[in-house]
């Protein structure tokens, strides 16, 4: 066991180690106006340019211009892990969201998470367009597949209580988009999406939901049959937010 860990240290926790080393030797800084003139700052270092990204207002063509950067010069370990690190706080994001209530899947989702990451990141040219979504999308469809396994199926056309309606679904903070993203595509009628993101983005039970023509337990099955179609429209390449990879 590490010993700067309390637990065996997971991909990210390792990544944010290779990151604060990366930073620590002061060797890589980007020298921001020569790529984006309009960037209100000189050279900055890896935890400045995390902090720059990780603000409400940068511009989406300064995104651009940093990740474009970060992945022309990934042939640099260094500046492999500087990208890692960058996008650490939205992984950490994505892999809290997948896990849900049971962290013993952390260490091999984390891992999936930081794969799925750096395939996309060797996959993708440098300029490509939304780069930082697509890079993050593709590690979200790979956490996806492997915490998809670990959570119960609600059989369909059975007769189920209500309370039995939610088993734990690995949608994470990444729903929203996706449920616009199946909504455009057809994937989900609007009542469909509706009903995922009333139980799964704002926590209402089914029996919430039940009525005198729709008690709760057809909401509960109605919620795992929208659930598979979408699940299986993510997986297969389908599906994609507005920028991201099928």
């Amino acid at each position: 066991m590490n010993d700067d860990f309390e637990v065996e240290p997971t991909a990210l926790d390792l990544a944010a180690v290779a990151f604060d080393e990366a930073a620590d030797s002061g060797r890589y800084l980007l020298d921001l106006p020569q790529m984006q003139p309009d960037i209100p700052a000189g050279r900055m270092g890896l935890r400045e340019l995390r902090a720059l990204l990780a603000g409400s207002t940068p511009r989406g063509v300064w995104r651009a211009a940093v990740w474009r950067e970060m992945a022309c010069r990934q042939g640099d370990e260094g500046w492999l892990s500087g990208a890692v690190g960058v996008a650490l706080p939205a992984l950490r994001r994505v892999a809290a969201g997948l896990a849900g209530d049971d962290p013993t899947i952390r260490p091999d989702l984390d891992g999936e998470l930081v794969t799925g990451f750096l395939m996309a990141l060797r996959r993708l040219a440098p300029e490509a367009p939304l780069l930082e979504v697509r890079l993050l999308w593709t590690a979200y469809r790979t956490g996806l597949a492997y915490a998809a396994v670990h959570c119960p199926l609600l059989p369909i056309g059975t007769c189920v209580p209500a309370s039995a309606g939610v088993p734990p679904r690995p949608w994470g903070t990444g729903l929203r988009p996706v449920l616009r993203a199946a909504a455009r595509a057809g994937v989900l009628v609007a009542g469909e999406a509706e009903l995922l993101w009333a139980v799964r983005g704002e926590g209402r039970a089914p029996a919430e939901l039940s009525t005198e023509q729709v008690p709760g337990e057809e909401w509960a099955l109605r919620l795992c049959a929208a659930e598979l179609v979408l699940m299986n429209a993510v997986l297969s390449g389908r599906l994609a937010p507005a920028g991201g990879d099928r």
